[in-house]
């Protein structure tokens, strides 16, 4: 489905056009029909009305030689067979000429021709004639006495014994056809002629090809068809009419190639729908270029000045739009009027966000100058008690609130970003637990192994205080010697948990069960929902893993309550 407007509106447009272009379509091709069906309807009315005429031609030229027949034989004497002759062909056209032929088959005489002229014409078809009793049609032939192109029709005539007296013949004016009234009806081009059963052309407007008489009858008594379609020698698709001329086996036949029959009609056929294509297409332009000009050149403009609103670019004026339609100008004030309205309220959010952030900066400022407050008093009267354990206490709460300046300072340095570098993290730890060891007579190698992480100040911040309380578990002891402690802190990441592993290579420096630091750092692995365990190492020792799920909400479960309890009975054996 397309997504533009553009298509959709074309589309819409088609469906409703669709009606109209098939309608107009089917009538282009019903009217080719209808004019098909009348034209057919012109060539059947056209071929009955010549066979009707040939037949009355037939037999006008059938009892005016019956008649002639029956008259006293005048052989013998030429002027009265020439006035005769030329008496009947008064009124008889289109019989141009009435002929008497002796036993022998020589003309006696004409009824167009003046007795004084010599004739020594012999008829070719005089076999034929001899052996008949009835009328006989000859082909046709230009005639030189006369100087037309007839068609010959003749009846053989007998004594009172039925013996063969020769013969008189009628010759029919093959011109006539051509000028006839239901031939000129047809168009230009039009084959007419008059074939009998066999296929033989009796007579023809015009040269006939030799194969197309037998090729129309065939076709005329194998179809059902009136109008049927026969191909010429050339190719060409002729339709065709053929009517029997009476009873008699002869046909009347006219033709019409198809291409002239309706080759014009085709061509307004196809104009028709070449035409209701063409207004389809010039509404589908007309669409296009409409809502080029009236609707996506603006929505584009529009599209534009929200890609410049977004990238704070509100001063951009909307002068360009003064020619666009209304309902888009309204559009584009509204835009405007939106794009002020963000711009005041990013205002407002700046300068809240500035307050904001002055005010963290000052409430981080203030933690960690009250934090080294604290630490500071602490110490102050940490100098007056004479006590070693309660001094070692006050030291070591000293140690504790150092740790949460030591966070307070990066997040203060990482306002934007509230999250704390694991390993600047205890890197600056490790520094104040080598001080702090030194301070009570130890030399603290502490070995980091940390891999780059980042990590919120909650997850951070008890992490740092486990640490830090299982690495000073021995350091505020009082030894009278100077003492050297190896502790190797790692800390890194599982794919489901992060790790943090002390190894010291003190046996007992860790925190044992029962003790304050131990409770402490089962509080703080609780806060995390992790889990801790001291196991000794083989290599001398201890050994302390914590280990932190990933996902809060799944604590860690195992046994390191019995792992604890477990190293404490092995400790006491």
């Amino acid at each position: 489905m397309p997504t533009s407007i553009r298509p959709r509106l074309l589309l819409f447009v088609g469906l409703a056009l669709a009606p109209i272009a098939l309608a107009s379509m089917i009538q282009a091709i019903l009217n080719f029909r209808a004019y098909q069906r009348e034209t057919d309807h012109i060539l059947v009315q056209t071929a009955l009305y010549a066979a009707y005429s040939e037949q009355n031609i037939f037999t006008r030229a059938e009892q005016l030689l019956h008649s002639l027949a029956r008259k006293p034989d005048q052989t013998k004497t030429t002027p009265d067979c020439y006035r005769e002759l030329s008496d009947a062909l008064v009124g008889a056209m289109p019989i141009i000429n009435l002929t008497r032929v002796d036993t022998d088959g020589h003309i006696i005489c004409m009824g167009a021709v003046s007795p004084d002229t010599q004739i020594f014409t012999h008829l070719a078809w005089w076999d034929v004639l001899r052996k008949s009793d009835r009328i006989v049609v000859g082909n046709q032939f230009s005639s030189k006495i006369l100087k037309r192109t007839v068609l010959p029709i003749a009846l053989p005539i007998h004594d009172a014994e039925g013996r063969f007296a020769g013969a008189i013949s009628a010759s029919v004016d093959l011109d006539w056809l051509e000028s006839a009234p239901q031939v000129t009806k047809l168009p230009e081009g039009a084959l007419s002629m008059i074939v009998d059963g066999g296929g033989k052309v009796l007579a023809a407007n015009r040269a006939i090809p030799p194969d197309l008489p037998g090729a129309v009858l065939a076709k005329r008594k194998e179809t059902q068809e009136r109008v049927f379609t026969v191909n010429s020698d050339a190719g060409k698709r002729w339709r065709w009419v053929a009517e029997p001329i009476g009873i008699s086996d002869k046909y009347v036949a006219f033709g019409i190639p198809e291409p002239r029959l309706l080759g014009t009609f085709r061509f307004y056929l196809l104009a028709d729908v070449l035409l209701t294509l063409a207004i389809v297409a010039a509404t589908c332009a007309a669409i296009w270029l409409g809502t080029e000009w009236l609707v996506v050149r603006w929505t584009i403009y529009l599209k534009r000045v929200a890609v410049a609103y977004g990238r704070n670019h509100f001063t951009l004026s909307l002068d360009d739009m003064r020619s666009a339609p209304e309902e888009f100008r309204l559009l584009g004030r509204e835009m405007k009027r939106m794009a002020m309205a963000i711009q005041d309220r990013d205002r407002n959010l700046s300068q809240a966000l500035e307050q904001q952030s002055a005010m963290t900066r000052e409430i981080h400022h203030r933690v960690k100058n009250n934090l080294q407050i604290v630490s500071s008093l602490i110490a102050i009267y940490a100098q007056n008690i004479a006590n070693p354990v309660a001094k070692s206490a006050f030291r070591q709460i000293i140690a504790r609130v150092d740790a949460l300046t030591l966070i307070q300072r990066q997040i203060e340095k990482n306002e934007s970003d509230p999250t704390l570098n694991m390993p600047l993290l205890f890197e600056h730890l490790a520094d104040q637990i080598r001080t702090l060891a030194a301070e009570n007579n130890q030399v603290f190698r502490l070995t980091l192994e940390i891999e780059p992480r980042w990590l919120p100040p909650d997850i951070a911040t008890p992490i740092v205080l486990f640490a830090i309380e299982a690495l000073s578990f021995d350091i505020f002891l009082p030894w009278p010697d100077t003492r050297t402690r190896k502790v190797q802190l790692a800390f890194f990441d599982s794919p489901t948990e992060y790790v943090l592993r002390i190894e010291d290579a003190t046996a007992g420096a860790l925190p044992t069960p029962g003790s304050l630091s131990s409770r402490i750092l089962r509080s703080l692995a609780d806060q995390l929902r992790g889990r801790y365990a001291i196991e000794v190492d083989p290599a001398g020792g201890d050994i302390l893993t914590l280990r932190i799920p990933h996902d809060n909400s799944q604590p860690i479960r195992d046994e390191e309550d019995t792992n604890v309890y477990a190293l404490a009975r092995q400790r006491q054996s």
